[in-house]
Protein backbone atom coordinates (compact mmCIF):
# COMPACT_ATOMS: atom_id res chain seq x y z
CA UNK A 1 0.00 0.00 0.00
CA UNK A 2 1.06 3.79 -0.75
CA UNK A 3 1.73 6.15 1.44
CA UNK A 4 -1.53 8.38 0.27
CA UNK A 5 -3.60 4.96 1.11
CA UNK A 6 -2.24 4.90 4.38
CA UNK A 7 -1.78 7.99 5.60
CA UNK A 8 -5.86 9.34 5.85
CA UNK A 9 -6.99 5.95 7.24
CA UNK A 10 -3.84 6.45 10.13
CA UNK A 11 -4.85 10.33 10.55
CA UNK A 12 -8.16 9.25 11.10
CA UNK A 13 -7.25 6.86 13.77
CA UNK A 14 -5.11 9.29 15.90
CA UNK A 15 -7.33 12.33 15.89
CA UNK A 16 -9.99 9.72 16.92
CA UNK A 17 -8.12 8.76 19.41
CA UNK A 18 -7.02 12.06 20.82
CA UNK A 19 -10.84 13.16 20.69
CA UNK A 20 -11.98 10.19 22.36
CA UNK A 21 -9.06 10.75 25.53
CA UNK A 22 -10.25 14.13 26.05
CA UNK A 23 -14.08 12.65 26.91
CA UNK A 24 -13.58 9.73 28.54
CA UNK A 25 -11.33 9.03 31.78
CA UNK A 26 -8.31 6.08 31.16
CA UNK A 27 -7.78 3.49 33.30
CA UNK A 28 -3.87 3.48 32.76
CA UNK A 29 -1.12 5.85 32.41
CA UNK A 30 -1.12 7.74 28.39
CA UNK A 31 1.94 5.26 27.11
CA UNK A 32 -0.19 2.43 27.91
CA UNK A 33 -2.81 3.46 26.79
CA UNK A 34 -1.40 4.88 23.15
CA UNK A 35 1.06 1.56 23.12
CA UNK A 36 -2.23 -0.67 23.23
CA UNK A 37 -4.19 1.59 20.24
CA UNK A 38 -0.80 1.23 18.03
CA UNK A 39 -0.89 -2.34 18.65
CA UNK A 40 -4.13 -2.67 17.82
CA UNK A 41 -3.91 -0.73 15.02
CA UNK A 42 -0.96 -2.65 13.65
CA UNK A 43 -2.97 -5.98 14.16
CA UNK A 44 -5.92 -4.68 12.25
CA UNK A 45 -3.52 -3.76 9.08
CA UNK A 46 -1.97 -6.89 9.11
CA UNK A 47 -5.17 -8.57 9.01
CA UNK A 48 -7.13 -6.72 5.83
CA UNK A 49 -3.59 -6.21 4.52
CA UNK A 50 -3.67 -9.69 4.20
CA UNK A 51 -7.55 -9.97 3.42
CA UNK A 52 -6.86 -8.07 0.46
CA UNK A 53 -5.19 -10.68 -0.90
CA UNK A 54 -8.41 -12.44 -1.34
CA UNK A 55 -11.17 -9.86 -1.30
CA UNK A 56 -10.47 -6.78 -2.94
CA UNK A 57 -10.96 -4.41 -0.41
CA UNK A 58 -11.39 -0.50 -1.91
CA UNK A 59 -10.54 2.88 -0.13
CA UNK A 60 -14.53 4.11 -0.88
CA UNK A 61 -15.40 4.27 3.17
CA UNK A 62 -16.21 0.31 3.65
CA UNK A 63 -13.45 -0.01 5.35
CA UNK A 64 -14.67 2.53 7.96
CA UNK A 65 -17.10 0.00 9.60
CA UNK A 66 -13.46 -1.44 11.02
CA UNK A 67 -13.50 1.29 13.20
CA UNK A 68 -16.04 -0.32 15.47
CA UNK A 69 -13.62 -2.75 16.45
CA UNK A 70 -12.06 -0.40 18.00
CA UNK A 71 -14.40 -0.65 21.43
CA UNK A 72 -12.44 -3.66 22.32
CA UNK A 73 -9.17 -2.18 23.36
CA UNK A 74 -11.03 0.89 24.20
CA UNK A 75 -13.33 -1.11 26.58
CA UNK A 76 -10.54 -2.04 28.80
CA UNK A 77 -8.75 1.16 28.76
CA UNK A 78 -11.12 3.19 29.68
CA UNK A 79 -13.66 3.50 32.96
CA UNK A 80 -16.68 4.55 31.20
CA UNK A 81 -19.86 2.05 30.90
CA UNK A 82 -20.02 0.32 27.19
CA UNK A 83 -22.94 2.31 25.98
CA UNK A 84 -21.29 5.66 26.84
CA UNK A 85 -17.73 4.98 25.70
CA UNK A 86 -19.40 3.68 22.21
CA UNK A 87 -21.60 6.52 22.11
CA UNK A 88 -18.15 8.57 22.47
CA UNK A 89 -16.24 6.47 20.10
CA UNK A 90 -19.07 6.99 17.30
CA UNK A 91 -19.16 10.46 17.68
CA UNK A 92 -15.55 10.94 17.26
CA UNK A 93 -15.78 8.64 14.13
CA UNK A 94 -18.45 11.34 13.19
CA UNK A 95 -16.29 13.64 12.40
CA UNK A 96 -13.49 12.40 10.67
CA UNK A 97 -15.83 10.11 8.57
CA UNK A 98 -17.70 13.06 7.66
CA UNK A 99 -14.45 15.02 7.00
CA UNK A 100 -13.04 11.93 4.64
CA UNK A 101 -16.39 11.61 3.03
CA UNK A 102 -16.51 15.17 2.15
CA UNK A 103 -12.80 15.10 0.69
CA UNK A 104 -13.56 12.37 -1.14
CA UNK A 105 -16.36 14.13 -2.67
CA UNK A 106 -14.87 17.25 -3.50
CA UNK A 107 -11.79 15.22 -4.89
CA UNK A 108 -14.51 13.40 -7.33
CA UNK A 109 -16.11 16.76 -8.40
CA UNK A 110 -13.45 19.12 -9.47
CA UNK A 111 -10.44 16.92 -9.85
CA UNK A 112 -12.03 13.46 -11.03
CA UNK A 113 -10.92 11.80 -7.92
CA UNK A 114 -7.33 12.07 -8.01
CA UNK A 115 -5.51 10.27 -4.99
CA UNK A 116 -3.00 13.37 -4.22
CA UNK A 117 -6.13 16.31 -4.86
CA UNK A 118 -8.38 13.45 -2.05
CA UNK A 119 -5.50 14.03 0.61
CA UNK A 120 -4.75 17.64 0.25
CA UNK A 121 -8.59 18.02 0.85
CA UNK A 122 -8.71 15.40 3.69
CA UNK A 123 -5.83 17.47 5.51
CA UNK A 124 -7.12 20.93 4.70
CA UNK A 125 -10.33 20.41 5.82
CA UNK A 126 -8.65 18.34 9.63
CA UNK A 127 -6.41 21.06 9.70
CA UNK A 128 -9.69 23.87 9.15
CA UNK A 129 -12.17 21.96 11.43
CA UNK A 130 -9.53 20.02 13.88
CA UNK A 131 -9.62 23.52 16.23
CA UNK A 132 -13.47 24.27 16.49
CA UNK A 133 -13.96 20.98 17.06
CA UNK A 134 -11.84 20.34 20.04
CA UNK A 135 -12.64 23.59 21.30
CA UNK A 136 -16.38 23.98 20.50
CA UNK A 137 -17.47 20.63 20.26
CA UNK A 138 -15.82 18.16 22.14
CA UNK A 139 -16.19 20.23 25.62
CA UNK A 140 -19.90 20.73 24.92
CA UNK A 141 -20.47 16.51 24.10
CA UNK A 142 -17.99 16.51 27.63
CA UNK A 143 -20.87 18.45 29.40
CA UNK A 144 -23.22 16.34 27.84
CA UNK A 145 -21.19 12.79 28.90
CA UNK A 146 -20.60 14.37 32.37
CA UNK A 147 -24.59 15.29 33.09
CA UNK A 148 -26.92 13.05 31.21
CA UNK A 149 -26.59 10.56 34.32
CA UNK A 150 -28.76 12.89 36.39
CA UNK A 151 -31.40 11.64 33.58
CA UNK A 152 -32.86 8.33 33.05
CA UNK A 153 -29.87 6.01 32.77
CA UNK A 154 -31.44 5.10 29.14
CA UNK A 155 -29.79 8.00 27.88
CA UNK A 156 -26.57 6.80 27.41
CA UNK A 157 -27.97 4.17 24.97
CA UNK A 158 -29.94 6.50 22.99
CA UNK A 159 -26.85 8.26 22.50
CA UNK A 160 -24.52 5.74 21.40
CA UNK A 161 -27.81 4.45 18.82
CA UNK A 162 -27.70 8.25 17.49
CA UNK A 163 -24.49 8.43 16.72
CA UNK A 164 -23.82 4.60 15.65
CA UNK A 165 -26.70 5.85 12.80
CA UNK A 166 -25.26 8.51 12.40
CA UNK A 167 -21.88 7.29 11.23
CA UNK A 168 -23.57 3.80 9.18
CA UNK A 169 -25.50 6.63 7.45
CA UNK A 170 -21.94 8.68 6.37
CA UNK A 171 -20.70 5.27 5.23
CA UNK A 172 -23.61 4.33 3.07
CA UNK A 173 -23.99 7.41 1.53
CA UNK A 174 -19.92 7.63 1.16
CA UNK A 175 -20.71 4.35 -0.87
CA UNK A 176 -23.74 5.06 -2.70
CA UNK A 177 -22.24 8.84 -3.96
CA UNK A 178 -18.67 6.95 -4.89
CA UNK A 179 -20.53 4.33 -7.38
CA UNK A 180 -21.99 7.77 -9.55
CA UNK A 181 -18.59 9.46 -9.56
CA UNK A 182 -18.52 13.29 -7.96
CA UNK A 183 -20.73 16.34 -8.25
CA UNK A 184 -21.50 19.41 -6.76
CA UNK A 185 -24.52 18.42 -5.59
CA UNK A 186 -23.29 15.52 -3.64
CA UNK A 187 -20.40 17.87 -1.84
CA UNK A 188 -23.50 19.99 -0.98
CA UNK A 189 -25.61 17.11 0.45
CA UNK A 190 -22.93 16.11 2.27
CA UNK A 191 -22.59 19.59 3.93
CA UNK A 192 -26.08 19.72 4.84
CA UNK A 193 -25.89 16.37 6.46
CA UNK A 194 -22.68 17.48 8.55
CA UNK A 195 -24.33 20.30 9.79
CA UNK A 196 -27.76 18.58 10.85
CA UNK A 197 -25.53 16.24 12.97
CA UNK A 198 -23.64 19.25 14.29
CA UNK A 199 -26.94 20.87 15.12
CA UNK A 200 -28.79 17.97 16.85
CA UNK A 201 -25.66 17.51 19.26
CA UNK A 202 -26.30 21.28 19.71
CA UNK A 203 -29.62 21.16 20.70
CA UNK A 204 -28.88 18.03 22.48
CA UNK A 205 -26.35 20.48 24.43
CA UNK A 206 -28.81 22.99 24.79
CA UNK A 207 -31.50 20.27 26.41
CA UNK A 208 -29.07 18.94 28.67
CA UNK A 209 -28.22 22.34 29.92
CA UNK A 210 -31.89 23.98 29.93
CA UNK A 211 -32.92 20.61 32.67
CA UNK A 212 -30.20 21.44 34.81
CA UNK A 213 -30.74 24.91 35.12
CA UNK A 214 -34.39 23.76 35.80
CA UNK A 215 -33.66 21.11 37.94
CA UNK A 216 -31.90 24.16 39.76
CA UNK A 217 -34.31 26.44 40.28
CA UNK A 218 -36.76 23.68 41.14
CA UNK A 219 -33.89 23.15 43.75
CA UNK A 220 -34.11 27.02 45.07
CA UNK A 221 -37.83 27.33 45.23
CA UNK A 222 -37.95 24.54 47.10
CA UNK A 223 -35.60 24.60 49.56
CA UNK A 224 -33.88 26.91 52.30
CA UNK A 225 -31.16 29.03 51.03
CA UNK A 226 -29.40 28.88 54.73
CA UNK A 227 -29.86 25.42 56.48
CA UNK A 228 -30.35 23.50 53.11
CA UNK A 229 -33.15 22.10 53.91
CA UNK A 230 -36.95 21.69 52.13
CA UNK A 231 -38.50 24.92 52.48
CA UNK A 232 -42.46 25.41 53.29
CA UNK A 233 -43.04 25.22 49.23
CA UNK A 234 -41.49 21.87 49.75
CA UNK A 235 -43.38 21.14 52.88
CA UNK A 236 -46.36 22.17 51.23
CA UNK A 237 -45.52 19.59 48.40
CA UNK A 238 -45.23 16.61 50.02
CA UNK A 239 -48.04 17.02 52.55
CA UNK A 240 -50.37 17.42 49.74
CA UNK A 241 -49.23 14.17 48.07
CA UNK A 242 -49.55 12.56 51.84
CA UNK A 243 -53.03 13.89 52.40
CA UNK A 244 -54.20 12.80 48.74
CA UNK A 245 -52.82 9.12 48.37
CA UNK A 246 -54.33 8.29 52.04
CA UNK A 247 -51.23 7.82 54.04
CA UNK A 248 -50.60 7.91 57.61
CA UNK A 249 -47.97 9.91 58.69
CA UNK A 250 -46.66 11.78 61.65
CA UNK A 251 -46.26 15.40 61.41
CA UNK A 252 -43.29 16.87 63.80
CA UNK A 253 -43.05 20.66 64.99
CA UNK A 254 -40.02 22.02 66.64
CA UNK A 255 -39.36 25.32 67.96
CA UNK A 256 -35.99 26.34 69.17
CA UNK A 257 -36.57 27.80 72.69
CA UNK A 258 -34.88 30.82 73.60
CA UNK A 259 -33.23 31.25 69.96
CA UNK A 260 -33.66 35.64 70.14
CA UNK A 261 -31.30 35.47 73.22
CA UNK A 262 -28.56 33.70 70.70
CA UNK A 263 -29.27 36.50 68.74
CA UNK A 264 -28.53 39.06 71.10
CA UNK A 265 -25.47 37.27 72.90
CA UNK A 266 -23.94 35.75 70.68
CA UNK A 267 -24.90 38.22 67.41
CA UNK A 268 -26.96 36.98 64.27
CA UNK A 269 -23.92 34.56 62.71
CA UNK A 270 -23.82 32.32 65.27
CA UNK A 271 -27.62 32.10 65.19
CA UNK A 272 -27.23 31.25 61.64
CA UNK A 273 -25.00 28.87 62.67
CA UNK A 274 -26.94 27.34 65.55
CA UNK A 275 -29.77 27.01 63.02
CA UNK A 276 -27.83 24.81 60.43
CA UNK A 277 -26.02 23.02 63.31
CA UNK A 278 -29.73 22.39 64.59
CA UNK A 279 -30.57 21.34 61.00
CA UNK A 280 -28.29 18.98 60.69
CA UNK A 281 -27.98 17.37 63.87
CA UNK A 282 -32.12 17.03 63.52
CA UNK A 283 -31.70 15.93 59.86
CA UNK A 284 -29.38 13.10 60.86
CA UNK A 285 -32.03 11.56 63.59
CA UNK A 286 -34.70 11.76 61.35
CA UNK A 287 -33.07 10.52 58.35
CA UNK A 288 -34.31 6.77 58.63
CA UNK A 289 -37.75 7.61 59.09
CA UNK A 290 -38.64 10.95 57.66
CA UNK A 291 -37.91 14.57 55.80
CA UNK A 292 -36.84 17.88 57.82
CA UNK A 293 -38.20 21.19 56.62
CA UNK A 294 -37.33 24.43 57.95
CA UNK A 295 -40.56 26.33 58.65
CA UNK A 296 -39.43 29.63 59.59
CA UNK A 297 -37.18 31.39 61.24
CA UNK A 298 -36.53 28.96 64.38
CA UNK A 299 -39.06 26.80 63.62
CA UNK A 300 -39.32 23.16 61.81
CA UNK A 301 -41.40 20.35 60.48
CA UNK A 302 -40.62 16.92 60.30
CA UNK A 303 -42.76 14.70 58.36
CA UNK A 304 -42.26 10.96 58.38
CA UNK A 305 -43.79 8.28 57.03
CA UNK A 306 -46.08 6.01 60.23
CA UNK A 307 -45.12 6.93 63.72
CA UNK A 308 -42.27 8.33 65.10
CA UNK A 309 -40.20 6.01 68.17
CA UNK A 310 -40.01 7.40 71.69
CA UNK A 311 -36.09 7.18 70.91
CA UNK A 312 -36.03 9.21 68.13
CA UNK A 313 -38.00 11.88 70.31
CA UNK A 314 -35.87 11.76 73.40
CA UNK A 315 -32.70 12.34 70.36
CA UNK A 316 -34.11 15.49 68.85
CA UNK A 317 -35.29 16.92 72.64
CA UNK A 318 -32.00 16.48 74.23
CA UNK A 319 -29.91 16.49 70.93
CA UNK A 320 -26.98 14.83 72.91
CA UNK A 321 -24.99 15.25 69.82
CA UNK A 322 -24.89 19.12 69.91
CA UNK A 323 -21.08 19.62 71.38
CA UNK A 324 -19.82 18.27 68.02
CA UNK A 325 -18.64 21.35 66.20
CA UNK A 326 -21.52 23.63 67.93
CA UNK A 327 -21.11 27.57 67.68
CA UNK A 328 -22.88 28.07 71.00
CA UNK A 329 -24.49 25.57 73.78
CA UNK A 330 -27.67 24.53 73.51
CA UNK A 331 -30.94 26.07 74.28
CA UNK A 332 -33.49 23.14 73.96
CA UNK A 333 -36.08 22.50 71.53
CA UNK A 334 -40.26 22.29 71.91
CA UNK A 335 -42.09 19.76 69.85
CA UNK A 336 -45.26 19.09 68.89
CA UNK A 337 -46.45 15.61 67.72
CA UNK A 338 -49.24 14.96 65.72
CA UNK A 339 -50.26 11.27 64.11
CA UNK A 340 -52.14 11.81 61.21
CA UNK A 341 -55.02 8.80 59.64
CA UNK A 342 -57.24 9.16 56.79
CA UNK A 343 -59.69 10.25 56.44
CA UNK A 344 -57.62 13.47 56.44
CA UNK A 345 -58.52 16.87 57.30
CA UNK A 346 -57.56 19.82 55.20
CA UNK A 347 -53.48 20.43 55.10
CA UNK A 348 -54.31 23.98 56.66
CA UNK A 349 -55.67 22.42 59.71
CA UNK A 350 -53.23 19.62 60.19
CA UNK A 351 -50.57 22.22 60.65
CA UNK A 352 -52.92 24.38 62.74
CA UNK A 353 -53.31 21.83 65.40
CA UNK A 354 -49.21 20.28 65.42
CA UNK A 355 -48.91 24.19 66.10
CA UNK A 356 -50.74 24.04 68.73
CA UNK A 357 -50.13 21.14 70.63
CA UNK A 358 -46.18 22.29 70.42
CA UNK A 359 -47.40 25.67 71.81
CA UNK A 360 -49.48 23.34 74.50
CA UNK A 361 -46.32 22.10 75.46
CA UNK A 362 -43.93 25.47 75.63
CA UNK A 363 -46.47 26.64 77.70
CA UNK A 364 -45.84 23.74 79.74
CA UNK A 365 -42.53 23.87 80.15
CA UNK A 366 -41.88 27.19 80.99
CA UNK A 367 -44.89 27.17 83.38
Amino acid sequence: MSVIQILPPLEVIILNSLSLDRCCHRKYSAGKTVAVLALFTCALAVFFQWLSSYIPVEGDGKLALAGFLYIIPLKALYKEEFPLLFAVMCACWVYTMGMFALALQIAAAWFGGNRVWFLFFINALLLLTLYPFHSQVIPKFVFIIENIRYFKKEWYKYLAASNCLNFLLLVVLSNAFAAGGGSPFKVLAFLMLLASIALSYFILYRIVLDSIRLNELEHVANHDPLTGLGNRAGLWKRLQVLLETDQEFTVLFMDLDHFKQINDRYGHLTGDRYLQHFAKISSRILADCGELYRFGGDEFIAVCLGTVSADTMDRLKKCREWEDGAPCPFNQVTTGLLLCRPPHPSLDQVLQKVDEIMYQNKYAKEY
